[in-house]
């Protein structure tokens, strides 16, 4: 799919002053203290307000007198009213009719008609405040990207007034007054100009500000600190010089801006100006990176703030912009047709967008505006969607609802509904004759109506039904009929595997509709879908989730959960962790990225919490409990402890396993109890060992049985390896006998040892990135023990050995996907002893556990040691 253009600013300096605004302490002629300007590609934006003391006071005292005065006139209207309610009890009580109450005449009701005036009079001043707000213009759909074209200082001149926009009258009043601490702070600090230091400190003052950086778990002590260190490499005003806004600050007031027309904000909010000071090249960006504070937290937490604005919001936003929308089928030129029978089987999400019931699309405006694309200009202009459950695709339906209903559409989609048609409904009760009957009835009406964009979920169900007790039809033949004939619109979906199963090779639908892939979310656009989710399950559960809770979620469920998609799989964790924390620590907890590591590790069982300084102790002493299973084979143990480290302390390939080795010797020395001890220390179990004796890989057939058969072939069930792995990713794979396999088998491990990963039968990605692969071979033994009897050093024997002897046995791409190649000595009498002494061990332990006492002596030893 086609990549948006990234929309951007060219910023523009007036050459005289080079952006001071001043030449020689005197406003500049060429710019009238407007010193930087921003083209955005169609208007110029510039800031046209003055910041000075003279300016404050005047703003101060211009904001006191209106104030004053709306507060004496709102006064006065008051004392008029009370002034009537006293009148009228005189009146009552003289006990006159009520009747004649207009007749009447007081002071205190001439002062009531007075009040009357002055209360026109503070509307009419309320009216005027409103007339003059301004609010950001709407950004609106554009079908082509328009080519940027930069424009010079002196062309900014020829520009007409309607293409010139004065930001300063789209920031709220709080974002003004960040704007003029920041000037005051700068004098204050006796620096020379406005920096994004002094703006941020301004910012901090904020309760939007202080709830962001609370959300990131950062203690405002340290910011202040390195504010505070970083205040004082800021460069002093000169004697008789004027503090001005700098040059990085001007820009940012641009960005602040072209921020809040992207995202659709009636104004800059101060939220705006934290996210443009953070995002630019400056010491506040470095401060905040010190403090693992990353341009991606403040944007992602920021569009927290927004989306839970306009949440809250929502009600109100789209029944302002539907007043015009028809409330019932008919369209505003009365030409519509009414559709019962579509009605009865079907849902108008038009309808549930103008009453504020769906949720807000958040990204996807790729997507969505590859869709109009498509039905604006294409030759098939209807669309399907193609993705996995989970990954949006009723969002991104959801999402183009929500733009008919603000009519943010292009021409032909505007003054139209969505409907969503229901298959089960549909054919649900009647035989598959009466089910087609009712489509082409339902097609009819869509035709004669002509306001309606049909949606289909899960297309692939209209191939062969079989409706009531009379036989089976394919209604897909049908539609595909008036879709091709171009007099129905329509958008569809369908998951991956059933396309192919039943769409691609359906000529007639496939070739009727336009095929978008949908893929599944991720990064920043998959945390923000998920904070536009969070806000109810935290009120559901009166806790609160940390930024870092919510990124941890995304980063594990994505790296974790493969048989699921975000952000289904990630709303699911959050859920999960909630109500187990709420349950646990009650009201008001905060949720860490580590309380969601707990949950991820207790439903995959692979350790990812921070590391304990239990754990620590065990990790460091992995080569002393493992030598009290196996013994001597320093290297081999030393190998595995060292890969072990690593892969807990996150210092490995992250798309490969946790380690690849073969292990190489004869017989009974101790490759596969090494494995067994393995599995037994790091996972804690001995029987998170998957083993595979290779010896019954010996043809080339047997692949199915180690990732299953293909459809067709008795492929429903997974295969030995794949569906293990599956269940349980976080496990040891010990291939017994590798040497014997076939070699299209030895192809698949060494997919598996280079890319973590395999594709089962079924389609499924099987993750084993969390595998340990550990091969045994007892190829070329005569030649170790022949070089081991002979003195030669372990090291040299494995040199031998891959640099040819080997190579009979394995492919070299084969052996260099191993991360170690072990060569395992034969056993000394004295390693047969003690092996003897660890076995008797264990049947005395089974012994005493049954009241028997059992006892060994040192020829008793050698003598089962000897045998």
């Amino acid at each position: 799919m086609e990549e948006l253009q990234q929309p951007k600013l060219q910023f523009l300096t007036c050459p005289s002053c080079a952006g001071r605004g001043l030449v020689d302490k005197k406003t500049c002629e060429e710019c009238h203290h407007m010193p930087m300007k921003a083209w955005t590609g169609s208007v110029l934006l510039y800031w046209g307000k003055k910041i000075s003391f003279l300016q404050i006071a005047q703003d101060q005292t211009r904001l006191i007198v209106r104030n004053s005065i709306n507060f004496t006139l709102l006064l006065f209207g008051a004392l008029g009213v009370v002034l009537l309610s006293w009148a009228l009890f005189l009146f009552i009580a003289s006990g006159q009719p009520v009747l004649n109450f207009y007749r009447a005449r007081s002071w205190q009701l001439f002062i009531f008609w007075l009040s009357l005036g002055t209360d026109c009079y503070l509307l009419y001043r309320f009216q005027r405040e409103l007339e003059k707000l301004k609010h950001i213009p709407k950004k609106k759909f554009e079908g082509v990207i328009p080519v940027f074209r930069q424009i010079t200082w002196e062309q900014t001149k020829t520009l007409p007034r309607n293409k010139m926009v004065d930001v300063a009258d789209y920031f709220t009043t709080h974002a003004h007054q960040a704007i003029t601490k920041a000037w005051q702070a700068t004098h204050r600090f006796n620096d020379a100009y406005v920096a994004p230091i002094h703006l941020m400190i301004a910012l901090l003052g904020f309760e939007q500000t202080q709830i962001i950086f609370s959300r990131i778990g950062v203690p405002f002590s340290k910011l202040k600190s390195k504010i505070r260190n970083n205040l004082q490499l800021q460069p002093d005003i000169g004697t008789g010089q004027v503090v001005i806004i700098g040059p990085q600050v001007q820009q940012l007031l641009f960005e602040a801006y072209f921020l809040a027309y992207q995202f659709r904000q009636k104004k800059v909010e101060v939220t705006e100006l934290l996210e443009a000071v953070s995002a630019q090249d400056n010491d506040v960006k470095e401060l905040l990176y010190d403090l693992n504070i990353e341009t991606d937290k403040i944007k992602n937490v920021v569009a927290w703030l927004r989306i839970k604005q306009q949440l809250r919001q929502q009600w109100q936003q789209f029944q302002h912009r539907a007043l015009l929308k028809p409330k019932n089928n008919m369209d505003r030129a009365m030409t519509a047709i009414a559709t019962p029978v579509l009605d009865a089987f079907s849902q108008d999400l038009t309808l549930l967008a103008r009453g504020g019931y769906l949720m807000p699309v958040i990204g996807r405006e790729r997507e969505i505006k590859t869709i109009f694309q498509i039905m604006q200009g294409g030759t098939r202009r209807s669309v399907m969607l193609v993705g996995e459950h989970g990954v949006g695709k009723d969002a991104i339906i959801e999402g183009i609802a929500q733009y008919m209903v603000e009519e943010n559409v292009p021409k032909f989609l505007k003054d139209k509904r969505l409907v969503s048609l229901s298959i089960a409904r549909l054919v649900s009760g009647v035989p598959a004759t009466e089910a087609q009957q009712r489509l082409l009835i339902v097609l009819g009406e869509i035709r004669r109506s002509g306001n309606i964009l049909l949606y289909i979920d899960d297309i692939h169900d209209m191939t062969g039904i079989t409706s009531g007790n009379q036989g089976s039809i394919d209604l897909a033949d049908v539609l595909a009929k008036s879709l091709s004939s171009g007099s129905i619109l329509a958008l569809a979906s369908t998951t991956p595997g059933e396309y192919r199963r039943y769409i691609e090779n359906n000529s007639s639908l496939g070739n009727a509709l336009e095929k978008i892939d949908i893929k599944e979310v991720t990064g920043n656009e998959a945390i923000q879908i998920l904070e536009s989710k969070v806000g109810s399950i935290e009120y559901k559960n009166q806790i609160f989730f940390s930024y870092d809770a919510i990124a941890k979620t995304i980063e594990l469920s994505s790296r974790y959960m493969h048989d699921r998609q975000l952000p289904e799989k990630a709303i699911e964790i959050l859920q999960e962790v909630a109500t187990g924390i709420s349950a646990e620590r009650g009201k008001n907890a905060v949720i860490s990225a580590n309380d969601v590591a707990a949950v991820l590790s207790a439903k995959t069982n692979i350790p990812l919490t921070e590391i304990t300084q239990e754990e620590s102790e065990k990790l460091l002493s992995l080569e002393q409990k493992i030598h009290e299973r196996v013994i001597d084979q320093v290297e081999a143990v030393d190998m595995v402890a060292s890969s072990l480290r690593r892969a807990r302390a996150e210092m490995r390939d992250v798309v490969r396993p946790i380690v690849n080795l073969l292990f190489l010797g004869p017989t009974g020395v101790g490759k596969t109890e090494l494995a067994k001890t393995v599995a037994a220390v790091y996972f804690s179990n001995e029987n998170n060992m998957i083993r595979l004796d290779m010896s019954e890989y010996q043809e080339k057939a047997s692949i199915n049985r180690l990732i299953g058969a293909p459809p067709g072939y008795g492929g429903d069930s997974g295969g030995l390896l794949s569906e293990a792995v599956r269940k349980n990713p976080f496990s040891l794979i010990l291939l017994d006998e590798i040497e014997k396999a076939h070699p299209d088998i030895l192809n698949i491990f060494l997919q598996i040892m280079d890319d973590g990963r395999v594709t089962d039968n079924v389609g499924r990605t099987v993750d084993f990135t969390n595998t340990i692969i550990i091969a045994t071979s007892n190829a070329a033994t005569q030649f170790i023990q022949e070089q081991v009897q002979a003195g030669v050093a372990v090291e040299q024997i494995r040199n031998t050995l891959m640099e040819g002897m080997l190579h009979q046995y394995f492919r070299p791409e084969f052996l260099n996907r191993f991360d170690g190649v072990v060569v395992f000595k034969p056993l000394s009498m004295q390693d047969v002893q003690a092996i003897t002494r660890l076995m008797l061990k264990k049947i005395q332990a089974n012994l005493s556990s049954k009241g028997i006492g059992f006892e060994v002596t040192d020829q008793a030893v050698a003598d089962l040691a000897q045998l």
